[in-house]
C-alpha cells in the first residue's frame, strides 16, 4: 500500500498550529467584513438577471398588480456573455509560442492543450466563469490538481521478519528469518499494516510483488467559485504582486473528514476536536427559491471549512505557497501542506476593473445597469397597472342601489336590475399615454449606451429607419466596445494556460503517470501542419520548455461574414499584387506553408465539416507551385539557370 501522507509539511507544536488557526481565522474574518459588496447585494443582482419578482412581500397597489422586472440586464448580460462564449471557444483555444529548443515543439503543445481542453470540458467552464464575472464584482477561478486512485501491482524489497537466535556452530547470539508453516518467510510490516521497504543491501530482504492502492494525478480540474464563498487577501490590493493570498468556503460531512485523515489528508486529532453539530446554514439564494436546509444529524452533519492558499514564510526558509484548511467557528487547523505548482491556482477575471484596486471590479448589473434596470421596472409596472385598469376599469355603483354584484353577476348576457340608467357606470380610465411608451425606449437606448451593445449586436432588428451605412458603422463601434471586455477575459485565459500547462507536466511526470497517446486527430492535424510524428506517445519532452499560450479569437474572428468577405476579397486583390511585385511569386513558390495556410483558412471560413479531407497529411497536401496557376496566372518566370520545380504542376 501506498505510505499514509501527512496534513503538515512543516513541523509545528500544538501552539503554534493553534496560533496559526487563530490568525488564519482572524484574516478570513477581517476580509469577510471589508468585503466591498454584501452577500446581499450579489444575490440581488442575481435576481435582477433572472428577472425574479421583485415587489413579493411588498404592499401592492391592488391585488393582481403587475409585478413585472426589467430585462435589460438580462439581454445585455447574454449578448456579452454569448460574444465572449462565440470569441473565445474557437479551436484551438490557445495559440501556442515556444522559446529556444521549444519553439519546434510549440504545434505539438497546441495540439495537446486542445485535445485536452475537449476533454476536460473546458467550454462549460469557461462559460460559468465568464457568466460570473459579468454578474458579480468578479469572476474567481480555482484550478487545482485532480487525483484519483488505482490498484497497481508492484516489485519491492521487503524486509524480513527476524527473531533472536543462537548460532549453533559459534554459539554466538544473531537474527534469523522467521518462516510460515508452508517455508515461506514472513515480512515486517509497519503500524499501517504495510510492508517496510529497504534501500540497503546490508538489510535482510527478499523481492516480493504486492497489490497497492496508490493516487495518481489526472490533470487540471476547475471550480468557478462565487463571489459569496470566495475571497482575496488583501482585498484593498491595488496591484497583483500585493496579493498574498486565496480563499474558498466549502462543507464537507463528519465521515468525509474522517475518511480523510485516514488518508493524511487532515489532521485527525483536529478532526476529532470538531463538534457534531451542523453549520450549514441556508443562503440568499436558497431562501428566494424556497429551499430551506434539511435537519441534519450523526453522518450528514457538515462542517463549514476554508481551504486558503496563501504565500507565507512559517518555516523560516522564505515567502512560499502553502495550502491550508480552517475551520471558522471553532478556529481549527485541519492541515498546512506546501504548495508544489508553486504558481497561484487561482485566477481571477475582471470585465469592468476599478481604479482602485485589482481584487474586484464593477458588476455589469450591479453597478453599470442597476439604476436604469429598477428605473425600467418601475416603468414596466406602471404601464402594466395603468393599461389593467383602462381595459378592467371599475365599476361605480350608486348608493342604495338594486343591484347586487354577488345576486346578479357581471358579465356577458347577464342583467342588471336599476331605478335609474346613472345607477351603475364604469369608470373613464384612459390608457397609458406616449410619454410613458417614450420612457421605456428611452431606457432602452440608456442601456445600449452604458454596455454599448446595440440592437444588431443584441441579435435584434432596427425598428428606426436608419440607412445600412448608419447601421453597420454603429455596429462596427459596438464591437470594439466588446473587444475591450474579451481583451480582459483574454489576459485571465493566459494566467489559465500557464497553470494548466503546468500540473499537465506533473502529470505526465509523475511516478504512476497514466500513459497517453495522442490520438489519430491529433496525428492527422499535426501531420497537416507539417510536423513529423515518429512517435504517437505523449513524453515529457514534449511539455518541457518556455510556452507562452495566448486566446486566439478575437471579436473580429467571431463573426464568420466578415472572415469569409475579407477572404474572397483577398483572392481578388492577390493576383494584382503578384503581378505588380514579381519577387513575391517566388517567396510564395519556395513557401509551402503558405498554401497550407490559405487552404486552411479556406476551410475554416467556409465551414467545411471534413476538414481532414481537404488537408490531409503533409504528404498529401498539393505542390506550392500550383498556386500562381490557381490564382488565374501563368507559371512564374524563371532565373537563367534555375532548374524547373520539381513535382506536378497544373496546365495553363
Amino acid at each position: 500500500m501506498a505510505p499514509k501522507a501527512s496534513a503538515f509539511d512543516i513541523k509545528l507544536t500544538p501552539e503554534q498550529q493553534r496560533q496559526l488557526a487563530i490568525r488564519l481565522c482572524d484574516e478570513v474574518q477581517h476580509a469577510l467584513d471589508a468585503r466591498g459588496s454584501t452577500e446581499r447585494e450579489v444575490d440581488y443582482w442575481h435576481q435582477l438577471y433572472e428577472q425574479a419578482r421583485t415587489r413579493l412581500g411588498q404592499s401592492m397597489p391592488w391585488p393582481g398588480a403587475a409585478d413585472l422586472t426589467s430585462y435589460l440586464g438580462t439581454q445585455n448580460v447574454d449578448a456579452l456573455h454569448a460574444r465572449l462564449m462565440k470569441t473565445i471557444a474557437v479551436e484551438p483555444i490557445w495559440t501556442v509560442e515556444g522559446w529556444g529548443d521549444a519553439a519546434d515543439r510549440a504545434p505539438i503543445v497546441e495540439e495537446f492543450h486542445q485535445w485536452k481542453a475537449e476533454e476536460e470540458r473546458l467550454q462549460s467552464v469557461l462559460d460559468r466563469w465568464s457568466l460570473n464575472a459579468l454578474l458579480e464584482p468578479r469572476g474567481l477561478l480555482e484550478c487545482y490538481e485532480g487525483t484519483d486512485t488505482r490498484a497497481v501491482r508492484k516489485e519491492i524489497w521487503a524486509k524480513l521478519l527476524l527473531h533472536p537466535s543462537v548460532n549453533a556452530e559459534t554459539g554466538m547470539p544473531e537474527m534469523v528469518p522467521v518462516f510460515k508453516a508452508d517455508g515461506q518467510p514472513e515480512f515486517e510490516m509497519d503500524a499501517a499494516g504495510r510492508h517496510v521497504e529497504v534501500e540497503d543491501d546490508s538489510v535482510p530482504a527478499a523481492q516480493i510483488q504486492i497489490d497497492s492502492t496508490e493516487p495518481i494525478q489526472v490533470g487540471p480540474q476547475y471550480r468557478v467559485l462565487p463571489y459569496s464563498d470566495s475571497l482575496i487577501f488583501p482585498g484593498h490590493a491595488r496591484d497583483r504582486d500585493e496579493i498574498w493570498g486565496y480563499g474558498k468556503r466549502f462543507w464537507r460531512r463528519i465521515p468525509e473528514l474522517e475518511a480523510g485523515a485516514k488518508k493524511g489528508d487532515y489532521d485527525t486529532d483536529a478532526v476529532a476536536s470538531l463538534t457534531r453539530t451542523s453549520e450549514r446554514e441556508p443562503t440568499p439564494t436558497l431562501e428566494r427559491s424556497g429551499q430551506g436546509i434539511a435537519t441534519q444529524e450523526n453522518a450528514t452533519v457538515e462542517k463549514e471549512l476554508w481551504e486558503l492558499l496563501i504565500l507565507q514564510d512559517l518555516d523560516g526558509s522564505g515567502e512560499r505557497w502553502y495550502l491550508a484548511t480552517i475551520n471558522l467557528n471553532q478556529q481549527v487547523l485541519l492541515r498546512c501542506k506546501f504548495d508544489p505548482i508553486q504558481i497561484p491556482r487561482y485566477i481571477s477575471v475582471v470585465l469592468f476593473p476599478r481604479p482602485d484596486r485589482v481584487t474586484e471590479g464593477f458588476s455589469l448589473i450591479g453597478h453599470k445597469l442597476v439604476t436604469v434596470i429598477e428605473e425600467h421596472t418601475a416603468v414596466r409596472n406602471m404601464r402594466a397597472d395603468r393599461s389593467s385598469l383602462a381595459v378592467q376599469a371599475p365599476i361605480k355603483r350608486l348608493t342604495g342601489a338594486l343591484w347586487h354584484p354577488q345576486d346578479q353577476p357581471f358579465g356577458p348576457s347577464q342583467t342588471i336590475d336599476v331605478r335609474d340608467m346613472r345607477e351603475v357606470e364604469q369608470m373613464q380610465i384612459t390608457d397609458v399615454p406616449n410619454s410613458v411608451i417614450d420612457w421605456e425606449r428611452g431606457l432602452e437606448r440608456i442601456a445600449e449606451r452604458l454596455v454599448g451593445v446595440n440592437d444588431i449586436a443584441s441579435g435584434q432588428t432596427v425598428q428606426d429607419s436608419k440607412t445600412l451605412g448608419e447601421v453597420q458603422m454603429a455596429t462596427e463601434q459596438s464591437f470594439v466596445r466588446m473587444d475591450l471586455v474579451v481583451r480582459r477575459f483574454q489576459e485571465s485565459m493566459e494566467d489559465l494556460f500557464q497553470v494548466r500547462h503546468e500540473m499537465w507536466k506533473r502529470a505526465i511526470t509523475a511516478p504512476n503517470a497514466v500513459p497517453m497517446t495522442m490520438p489519430s486527430g491529433m496525428q492527422q492535424t499535426l501531420q497537416a501542419r507539417g510536423v513529423p510524428v515518429d512517435d504517437p506517445s505523449i513524453t515529457p519532452a514534449m511539455l518541457n520548455g518556455r510556452y507562452r499560450g495566448k486566446p486566439r479569437g478575437s471579436v473580429e474572428t467571431a463573426d464568420p461574414r466578415a472572415l469569409r468577405a475579407d477572404f474572397t476579397q483577398m483572392l481578388h486583390a492577390l493576383p494584382a499584387m503578384l503581378q505588380t511585385f514579381p519577387m513575391l511569386q517566388q517567396v510564395l513558390l519556395m513557401n509551402p506553408n503558405a498554401a497550407k495556410a490559405m487552404l486552411e483558412q479556406f476551410v475554416r471560413v467556409y465551414r467545411i465539416p471534413n476538414k481532414q479531407a481537404f488537408l490531409g497529411a503533409s504528404n498529401q497536401v498539393g505542390q506550392p507551385q500550383a498556386l500562381p496557376g490557381m490564382l488565374g496566372m501563368g507559371a512564374p518566370p524563371m532565373a537563367p539557370g534555375m532548374a524547373p520545380p520539381p513535382g506536378p504542376t497544373i496546365p495553363q
